[in-house]
């Protein structure tokens, strides 16, 4: 396509199909699979397109002429759902932060726009590209400047795959739909009259005129039906025929203007929309800052009870006034880092105690990146750059070193707030904050490793796994990379005639479920899913432990992660300590190599016993479910004896891993389809 191309979007058709197919709403309970959707499918016809010219078309009320001629025009549909028509609204929003146009008009529907526009640009020598699902826009194929962009198919439509399709002209189908009607707008169409029949009349009389005309050629059972439907058939081609309508819109007003990537970044992190975010280029940050090299004395005289500072590279930064930074060594102002009697402000304390390990800094009092954590649990992130959107408003990608402890110590005065009007005080200062180093403590000491041990397992990994290879290509009778899933449909399904279970877009699924469930009666399938267990346990698991504390003398330094869950709870990264594999001979084997830091020392594993469902029986005050736990009653098996209807010494650990899964899965919002079929 070129720049002489107009895009015209029924977004009412958008909105309603993004909002059936897509079940998503924020941790605070806003709808928006609709919004999700709407915006997914606007970022695809960009990318795929390009478009220089582009309008989005919107029906403004249920009620248009057509209802003034058929009363039940459209009857049969439910009033817009309210999780939608929330939703709407801020779709608008979103429409105008990406610098599009919105179209509407009283009294007439999206098509109908539409179909004004695509006219008007035919006669201004435009090509136009229509984006929706409707049947009825198929009727302005005609015009070779005019295509059709199924969203749900993802393929554009002209006029020869029309008519490739339905055996006649786009123009026709008018016509066909006033025999067939159309049941979505409920156009009545002949009762009596399949699709079939409808196309037959439609090839030889093509159209509905035409049709009444030769009546007395048909048989006398098409002509009962045709006649005694006749004034609903013509009522049908007139619902279902476009009207224009007049529209002061110059092509220029169709032009995308410039995107308002800060309304974009507020709505996005409103809606939760995370991988959107990645979407937007942050502009820089314009700040004054007055940077004042090695003026310790103006340092010492600011500092007094509390002190804002950053620290990057062995250099530090400390915030005296709102506009004012010093910028000095870290060993010059060592006293004041170590002083614990200096209430320290800051951003991340964590990983600045972990990288200026020579320096003992004390008094970690407050820290913004924790505090807007305890504050809000349900950003995005919680990088330096989302605060400062968040919390002052300024859209930024990064926010440069010397300004790290002004904007520290401005979000510090914005959520201090917060947190005192919240009743979060408590859980900032005596739990989240204490936590801060314990967990640089624990990043610094690490895990050790048994690097022998691991590397004897490395060698039994490789060892079993060269066997389960063997095994898959003496059965298949050739070799082939069993890491690819192509390979390996071929192997399977054309040399050994194993009947497919199951097909996805790009053939028939090799998944772990789908050959897991072909095991018991296929030799083959177990082969490949002990080959791909070993396989993960080596790749991911075992070589990489092994490079890692190599480097670090056989410790392994793994992050935990203190804002990274909703919940509450700590996540391990780099590498993932909460992940490593329970089940199986090997898995077991790779636990063994983390051992204790000291010859006479050992692992103490502790856990709380269901701390969750402790507070929820507190809270709720149900009485079963204080109950259970008075009597010091294993919760899940419990669970278990109820929903099986056995007694609790009878539950099975199967049964018991049901209930745990519905016990935790209601607890942190499980819909009634999860609790229908937990996995």
């Amino acid at each position: 396509m070129t720049n002489n191309t107009i895009y015209l979007i029924d977004g009412t058709s958008i909105c309603y199909r993004s909002f059936y197919a897509i079940n998503l709403s924020t941790s605070k309970g806003f709808p928006t699979g609709a919004l999700y959707g709407f915006y997914q499918t606007l970022k695809k016809i960009k990318a795929q397109f390009s478009p220089v010219y582009l309008g989005i078309c919107f029906d403004v009320s249920r009620k248009t002429f057509r209802q003034e001629k058929f009363k039940d025009y459209k009857i049969q549909r439910p009033p817009t759902p309210d999780g939608l028509k929330t939703q709407i609204p801020r779709i608008k929003e979103l429409i105008a932060a990406m610098g599009i146009t919105l179209i509407e008009k009283e009294g007439f529907e999206a098509d109908d726009i539409i179909f004004s526009l695509t006219k008007k640009a035919i006669v201004d020598k435009f090509n136009t590209v229509i984006v929706t699902s409707d049947k009825d826009m198929y009727q302005l194929l005609g015009d070779s400047s005019v295509s059709i962009y199924n969203p749900s198919r993802e393929t554009l439509i002209r006029e020869q795959d029309f008519a490739s399709e339905f055996g006649f002209p786009s123009s026709l189908i008018i016509d066909y739909l006033a025999l067939t009607g159309d049941s979505s707008d409920n156009v009545p169409g002949a009762k009596g009259i399949g699709k079939v029949g409808a196309l037959k009349l439609i090839k030889e009389f093509k159209t509905i005129e035409n049709i009444f005309a030769h009546i007395d050629s048909l048989s006398p059972r098409l002509q009962k039906i045709l006649m005694d439907n006749k004034d609903i058939v013509l009522l049908s081609k007139n619902l279902v025929t476009l009207m224009p309508c007049e529209l002061k819109l110059t092509w220029e007003a169709l032009k995308i203007k410039e995107t308002d990537e800060k309304a974009l970044f507020s709505m996005f992190s409103e809606f939760e929309f995370k991988n959107f975010l990645k979407d937007l280029t942050h502009d820089a940050l314009n700040v004054k800052i007055d940077i004042k090299e090695g003026s310790l004395g103006g340092v010492r005289a600011a500092v007094k009870d509390t002190m804002t500072f950053s620290i990057e590279d062995n250099t530090a930064y400390i915030a005296t006034d709102d506009e004012t930074v010093c910028k000095s060594e870290i060993n010059e102002v060592k006293d004041l880092l170590e002083d614990e009697r200096i209430k320290k402000i800051s951003y991340d304390f964590k990983e600045q105690m972990l990288q200026c390990s020579d320096i003992n800094i004390k008094g970690a009092w407050f820290d913004v990146k924790i505090a807007a954590y305890v504050d809000d649990p349900s950003l995005s992130d919680y990088e330096l750059p989302t605060l400062v959107s968040h919390y002052l408003g300024d859209f930024v990608s990064e926010v440069p070193s010397e300004a790290v402890a002004l904007f520290s110590h401005t979000l510090y005065t914005k959520i201090a707030l917060r947190l005192k009007e919240e009743n979060l005080e408590d859980l900032f200062f005596k739990v989240e904050m204490p936590l801060v180093i314990v967990l640089r403590d624990m990043e610094a000491w690490g895990v050790t490793i048994d690097i022998a041990a691991l590397g004897k397992l490395l060698k039994e990994v490789e060892e079993r796994l060269t066997k389960a290879a063997d095994a898959v290509f003496a059965i298949a009778g050739k070799q082939f990379n069993l890491n690819s899933p192509a390979q390996l449909r071929v192997v399977l399904f054309e040399d050994l005639k194993i009947t497919p279970l199951q097909k996805t877009k790009t053939g028939f699924s090799t998944s772990e479920e789908v050959l897991t469930k072909l095991a018991d009666v296929y030799p083959v399938t177990r082969h490949i899913l002990e080959y791909r267990e070993l396989n993960k346990l080596k790749t991911t698991y075992i070589v990489p432990l092994l490079e890692a504390v190599k480097l670090r003398g056989g410790r392994l330094h793994a992050k935990f992660n203190q804002t990274a869950t909703q919940t509450g709870r700590l996540s391990s990264s780099s590498p993932n300590l909460q992940s490593i594999p329970a089940k199986g001979k090997f898995s077991a084997d790779l636990r063994k190599a983390f051992v204790a830091s000291f010859d006479d020392g050992f692992i103490l594993s502790g856990d709380y016993s269901q701390i969750e469902l402790r507070i929820l029986a507190h809270f709720s005050d149900d009485e079963v479910l204080r109950e259970a736990f008075t009597k010091n009653t294993d919760i899940h098996s419990f669970t278990a004896s109820l929903l099986f209807d056995v007694k609790e010494a009878a539950v099975t650990t199967v049964q018991r891993t049901f209930a745990k899964k519905v016990n935790f899965g209601i607890l942190y919002g499980m819909s009634s389809y999860g609790l229908a079929a937990p996995r």
